[in-house]
């Protein structure tokens, strides 16, 4: 299979200045030679991409429960199939707990190894495991079951310095967010907090989002840093849509924890803000975005203040239904994913709707430029998860992330060549052209 570069301009916000759409190579990477680069087939689904410091690509992909993940690793490039499949991090032969619900992290410091440690976590059937490596993805040891997780469901991670990492997770029992520690390389982790008071509503009626550290600015705790972890829920308590999102706040590394809402958020909630899942990524210089989706279209909300003050966008999307929203902070703006159609569905008609990656991309003093980056489905969307009796071919997330030259760099999930459907596959694109929004936090 070939790389193959191309982008749909759309429309944009009223603005001074447009950014020039971008365009992008894609490919769908292979599963059958481990050490070997190039495009070729899979069967993985929603992916989690990040880029370390040293311009190292990586993505983990999920084969489901039982069956592990899958890695690609490679030097950011502009090749949709330049990517090296480096095997299975939370699997041994295709064989384990783990293969559900993958996510991956960078620790933005160098290790005693002298590389950027690279975690990739993975959901076991009763616990969470965790896989790392410190050869650049070329190889992996895991901790298939980490110590203190009652039965959980979609975990996230990110790290802090060379050896610190955070790993949340939703408490079955409880419905919380529970969040971990781990200051040994993910080695182990331990219990230090739950990010929702117990007595509050919310703790037992939210959608969890994913969690970022801030890697640059200071916390005013002293051995501190800021963490932020998102979230949906209701606006109030009684209610049972989660109409309003939500950013759990630490300066202390994890360990307490301070929930603010984004109250211009409800303004676009009517109908739910978890099409799946809120989003929040922190600028270089500690601003937030905050991206969520409810069903019809994608909006971003802005604090630069820790998320004690928010402002919020009209429609980021340019499309007729958009979900799945995933954004990156840069020094130069922000990089923004959804899955969009700019199809309908008519009364009484099969849902045939086309839809798409789309990219856009909102560089500081412009407005949003949208990219259509490549086609990865036909039909319905599904995204309220296990529930789902059809349509979730595209599972219930994907990423992107730019390298530290600004070029963006995407992970998703397709079942489509030609739009025929098959199997759900993970695909790359990696930028080829356009605005560079800049290096990431």
């Amino acid at each position: 299979m070939t790389a193959s570069v191309g982008a749909v301009v759309l429309t944009a916000a009223a603005s001074p200045t447009v950014p020039a759409a971008a365009t992008f190579s894609t490919g769908r990477l292979q599963v059958q030679t481990v050490g070997q680069s190039g495009c070729g087939t899979n069967q993985a689904g929603e992916p989690s991409i990040h880029v370390s410091k040293a311009g190292l690509v990586g993505i983990s992909s999920e084969n489901g429960l039982g069956a592990g993940s899958q890695y690609w690793r490679g030097p950011a490039s502009a090749s949709g199939c330049g990517l090296t499949y480096a095997g299975q991090p939370n699997a041994v032969n295709g064989r384990g707990l783990a293969g559900g619900d993958t996510d991956t992290a960078f620790a933005p410091e160098k290790s005693s190894s002298g590389t950027y440690r690279a975690y990739v976590a993975s959901l076991n059937l009763g616990s969470v495991n965790v896989a790392v490596s410190t050869d650049d993805g070329a190889s992996f040891s895991q901790t298939p079951v980490q110590a203190g997780l009652p039965l959980d469901d979609r975990e996230w991670i990110a790290a802090y310095g060379a050896d610190t990492s955070l790993l949340s997770y939703h408490d079955i029992a409880t419905n919380n967010i529970d969040m971990l520690r781990s200051d040994n390389g993910g080695n182990l982790y331990s219990h230090i907090a739950r990010v929702i008071p117990d007595t509050d509503y919310k703790a037992t009626n939210n959608e969890l989002g994913n969690l970022a550290i801030d890697h640059r600015n200071g916390s005013p705790v002293t051995g501190g840093f800021w963490a932020y972890q998102s979230f949906v829920a209701p606006s109030a308590a009684g209610a049972t849509t989660n109409n309003e999102a939500f950013l759990g706040v630490s300066d202390d590394g994890g360990h307490t924890w301070t929930d603010k809402p984004i109250p211009c958020s409800t303004a676009f909630g009517k109908n739910g803000l978890d099409h799946q899942f809120p989003n929040v990524s922190v600028a270089p210089d500690g601003t937030l975005y905050y991206a969520v989706s409810n069903n019809d279209a994608v909006y971003v909300a802005r604090s630069a203040d820790h998320g004690d003050n928010w402002s919020c966008s009209g429609p980021v999307s340019t499309t007729k239904a958009a979900v799945m929203p995933w954004l990156v902070a840069t020094s130069n703006g922000v990089d923004l994913v959804y899955y969009g159609t700019p199809d309908t569905v008519k009364p009484g008609a099969t849902d045939s709707r086309t839809w798409s990656v789309y990219f856009a991309q909102n560089t500081q003093g412009s407005g949003w430029s949208t990219s259509q980056v490549s086609p990865v489905h036909k039909g319905a969307i599904c995204d309220t998860g296990i529930t789902c009796n059809s349509g979730r071919q595209l599972l219930d997330d994907f990423g992107v992330d730019t390298d530290q030259n600004g070029f963006a760099h995407i992970a998703y999930t397709t079942d489509s060549p030609s739009l025929g459907g098959s199997g759900s596959a993970t695909g790359y694109a990696a930028q080829t052209s356009g605005i560079l929004a800049g290096y990431p936090n």
